[in-house]
């Protein structure tokens, strides 16, 4: 799954492209489903990843089924009863969703693989941890390089995340998981920001934010 901030990221560039929106709400739409609350180690979450990101291919945990989600929130009929902010909100998830595709292609064919872990002599589960650490800190220095970023301060800043949208999370699911979020990147908990980045390079991830925000934008004419 793409990181949070790549999804803040994307939901600014769609912001700019989309009329109409509640902001707050489509910003929290497309932190939504990784609202499900961490176990210790977090390899297990509550609700678990299967159904906030709609896996229902137990033999490819990277399968999204778009159509799925489409189904329960975001059909025609749906979307015509929904006020201003509910059909922000979904539309975020959706957006979530999609994202989550392109980055799963995007890791898989550049090096996320049983291969290249074996050649670092690493489990696969390590080494895609060793993978975020790039992630992550490309995170970080977005966020130093701009400082006054909108999708982030929008999510920051939102007066009411209560969860009235969705049966599958708790009520304060997505207050809990923006509390962990912004403590997270308002945090010292990163390497060394200006580093070679060994993984992902700021100019592949920066590619991929707008890559993936012109695919997207191609996906909602349709």
């Amino acid at each position: 799954m793409a990181s949070w901030m790549v999804h803040l990221r994307i939901a600014d560039i769609l912001l700019d492209n989309i009329e109409g929106l509640d902001e707050s709400a489509f910003v929290l739409g497309n932190i939504a489903p990784d609202s499900g609350v961490p176990n210790k180690d977090w390899s297990t979450f509550t609700p678990p990843g299967n159904v906030t990101h709609y896996r229902t291919d137990p033999e490819d945990k990277t399968f999204i089924d778009i159509e799925k989600y489409v189904n329960e929130y975001f059909t025609k009929d749906k979307i015509a009863g929904y006020s201003k902010r509910e059909y922000s909100f979904f539309l975020g998830y959706y957006t979530h969703l999609l994202t989550d595709v392109e980055w799963a292609k995007m890791t898989h064919s550049e090096g996320v693989t049983e291969e290249n872990a074996r050649k670092e002599n690493m489990s696969l589960s390590d080494f895609i941890w060793k993978n975020k650490e790039d992630w992550y800190d490309l995170d970080f220095l977005y966020l130093e390089q701009h400082p006054d970023f909108r999708a982030f301060h929008l999510y920051e800043s939102a007066e009411d995340i209560t969860n009235v949208f969705m049966s599958e999370f708790a009520p304060d699911a997505f207050e809990n998981r923006r509390e962990y979020i912004c403590g997270y990147y308002r945090s010292d908990n990163h390497g060394d920001l200006h580093r070679d980045y060994k993984y992902l390079t700021k100019e592949r991830s920066d590619r991929f934010v707008t890559e993936t925000a012109s695919l997207i934008l191609e996906v909602l004419k349709k």
